[in-house]
């Protein structure tokens, strides 16, 4: 799919690069096209006016060398009242086939362009006064023409570069499009393939609660007759797999929002102190039933900006992985204080530790290092997901120190102002 949509993007780059390159070059080479000729015409109008303004046919057959408007690339041919040449200056510059041609075709007043044996002419037509050939006794007519041989040449060579240009450009825009596209859609597959293992993940999840409720229920049917104190562990198996069920929809629905973006987070002065200090106390009465000590260190009054309610589920979801992973007679411990302007809280235990292996991906969806051990305490994978997207609202860093065996030690820094 990623490799067809490459080639799609590469190939909808390099039309547009085309169109927009043929398009420039066909208005360079209009551009230049104008211009040259436009110089041709300024040179043909420039000796239109000097002939009408001359007093001798003689002048014209015998130019003198300073006349600017006549060289090698223009011209003058001499015609009488019946449309005969009198002559052509510079002398024997066209065949009598091509003195022909422009006798019957160069009558125009305005600059025109004639072509004859492949070879393309600018033809203006000019008026001597009657004063200045009274032997022939009616008015002459001179022909001008201008050789186009420089202009088209010039042009050809414009055009050939063009055209090279535009070549190079499309392999190059070729090149580049399929580097770049490349590069664009390494985030794209990166981000699909991500979804499709949060849905694969998800599926899986789902899928063992939803067995075991279904299992269960079967049992139940199975002995319509039995008292609710009979069947109770079956009755507590479907409650626990609906919690968990609940819970892992829960957090599903609470990262697809914050994909999405629609969670807002709500800016308040926090007493994060307060959150601590109730949330050590709640906890200290699950931690008893395993012989765990809880110990809050005197924390000075941490008040940030932030969602109280965002910030108390991060300090849960931490001090709920410390509890589960916390073996009995083990001690977690919780501290906050203010340093260099941010709110530094740390909560470490004495647990089991995280492999080294796992550090750089514990705050990935789904991802458990013990897989069998987080099923077994109801983990989901997602926690630390979570938390990871409440300190990044918050403009907050969180920071994970542990080995195993060694226990682990969770900072979480947030800045003090808003």
């Amino acid at each position: 799919m990623f490799n067809q949509t490459r080639r799609r993007l590469v190939m909808l780059n390099t039309v547009v690069f085309l169109i927009v390159l043929s398009v420039l070059s066909s208005l360079l080479y209009v551009h230049m096209r104008f211009r040259l000729f436009h110089e041709v015409d300024e040179i043909l109008q420039q000796a239109q006016k000097r002939i009408q303004s001359m007093y001798s046919v003689e002048a014209l057959l015998q130019p003198s060398p300073g006349d600017p408007e006549q060289d090698e690339q223009t011209t003058y041919l001499i015609w009488n009242p019946n449309r005969q040449l009198l002559g052509q200056s510079p002398p024997q510059s066209f065949t009598p086939g091509a003195i022909r041609y422009f006798q019957n075709g160069a009558d125009s007043k305005t600059p025109q362009t004639l072509s004859f044996e492949d070879h393309r002419y600018r033809v203006l037509q000019a008026n001597l006064p009657l004063a200045a050939n009274p032997v022939v006794g009616g008015e002459v007519t001179v022909t001008i023409v201008r050789s186009l041989g420089d202009v088209n040449h010039t042009l050809n060579s414009l055009l050939r570069d063009l055209i090279m240009g535009i070549v190079a450009g499309v392999l190059i825009s070729l090149l580049a499009g399929l580097f770049l596209a490349g590069r664009a859609l390494v985030p794209i597959r990166s981000s699909w393939d991500r979804q499709q293992r949060f849905v694969a993940d998800a599926s899986h999840e789902l899928r063992t609660p939803t067995a075991i409720i279904r299992a269960e229920t079967e049992l139940l049917l199975q002995h319509p007759d039995s008292s609710i104190e009979d069947q109770s562990p079956h009755i507590a198996a479907i409650l626990q797999e609906s919690m968990r069920m609940s819970k892992l929809l829960d957090d599903l629905l609470t990262l697809a929002r914050t994909d999405s973006n629609q969670l807002q987070i709500e800016q308040a002065q926090v007493e994060a102190d307060i959150i601590l200090v109730e949330l050590a106390e709640q906890f200290q009465l699950l931690a008893a039933t395993r012989d765990i000590q809880i110990t809050l260190e005197p924390v000075e009054p941490l008040r940030l900006w932030g969602d109280h309610a965002r910030i108390r589920q991060l300090f849960i979801i931490i001090l709920d992985n410390a509890l589960k992973y916390t073996p009995e007679g083990g001690h977690i411990r919780i501290s906050g204080q203010v340093l260099s302007g941010q709110v530094d809280i740390r909560i470490s235990d004495t647990g089991a530790g995280i492999a080294k292996a796992d550090l750089p991906l514990i705050f990935e969806r789904f991802y458990r290092g013990d897989k069998a051990r987080s099923r077994l305490e109801g983990g989901t994978g997602l926690g630390l997901s979570i938390a990871r997207w409440i300190v990044d609202a918050h403009g907050g860093s969180i920071r994970i120190k542990s080995e195993l065996g060694q226990g682990t030690e969770v900072q979480i820094r947030f800045p003090i102002h808003k």
